[in-house]
């Protein structure tokens, strides 16, 4: 049995999952759904390194948005980790920040719309996250959404990735063509750059709340494939 470790990104929290987690556990896998602090990169890879080291056997890590960042640090060097799932991810190579990476193409609706405090956190703004970030969720799901995001320290979208899991282990990318906050243009080029499995959904930035059944079949078929 693979245990699967899922790593969410900015402006959600790890219930975001929870369709996903559901589903991976109906197919008989343990899932390890982290919290991250979203204080810096490198507080979010020990968090999902702690979750690493409490977990025996084979793990396939799945990250979403600035999650990839995270899973791309935590699984360098490790020997359980047996592959990677980008979901609408950052797939940095090594000395690449998530906000240079994003910075390359036009800016999307939704980054266009992110505002910071006074300290630099960074969110997005409540007013249009269902629409930018979950188009094709459930007006009251993604209000909630929306209500439950936390601040993004600038150390998460500006600290250069270290060396890339994704150079030593095989990965898959699901790439939303319908994405308003990671550009699909980005999306697509960073899917071919790091070699990875393509697949391609008809859906907003939130697919694994809209559209789950999506990502469960790429993260089983990363597994089945490990």
């Amino acid at each position: 049995m693979t245990h699967v470790v899922l790593v969410h990104g900015l402006w959600v929290d790890g219930s975001s999952w929870e369709p996903v987690t559901i589903g991976l556990q109906e197919a008989g896998h343990e899932v390890t759904a982290v919290q991250l602090p979203l204080s810096s990169l490198a507080d979010d890879i020990a968090t999902v390194r702690r979750a690493l080291a409490q977990i025996q056997g084979p793990v396939v890590l799945a990250g979403h948005s600035y999650g990839g960042m995270v899973i791309t640090g935590a699984a360098s060097g490790s020997s359980d980790v047996v592959g990677l799932v980008y979901v609408a991810a950052v797939a940095p190579d090594e000395g690449e920040a998530a906000g240079e990476i994003l910075g390359r193409f036009a800016p999307s609706d939704g980054l266009q719309n992110v505002v910071a405090d006074a300290e630099g956190y960074a969110t997005l703004k409540r007013e249009v996250f269902p629409e930018l970030f979950a188009g094709d969720v459930p007006l009251t799901k993604a209000r909630a959404m929306a209500a439950a995001q936390g601040p993004a320290a600038p150390a998460c979208l500006s600290t250069p990735s270290g060396p890339p899991a994704w150079k030593s282990l095989p990965s898959t990318y699901v790439f939303c063509e319908q994405d308003r906050t990671v550009a699909p243009e980005a999306q697509k080029w960073m899917a071919e750059r790091i070699g990875a499995d393509v697949v391609v959904a008809q859906a907003s930035h939130a697919v694994a709340v809209s559209q789950p059944s999506v990502v469960v079949d790429a993260i089983l078929s990363r597994i089945s494939a490990a």
